[in-house]
């Protein structure tokens, strides 16, 4: 469970970054990567989605001990 845990952290920290450089690259008129926009517009609900499966699974565990 720590592996997912961690890669929540991590692919959220990744999506915020990416919603900054969003942000920078709009404001100076920058084109866009679409890996950037993509890690920006998925990042977050993936990371969000994990996060519940680790709250979920330790939840189970819990219970059963």
């Amino acid at each position: 469970m720590t592996v997912i845990s961690r890669l929540a952290i991590i692919i959220a920290v990744v999506s915020a970054l990416a919603l900054i450089a969003t942000l920078v690259f709009y404001f100076q008129q920058i084109a866009i990567p679409p890996l950037v926009m993509a890690f920006a517009v998925w990042g977050l609900p993936v990371a969000f989605v994990l996060a519940v499966v680790v709250v979920i699974s330790n939840i189970a565990k819990r219970r059963n001990t």
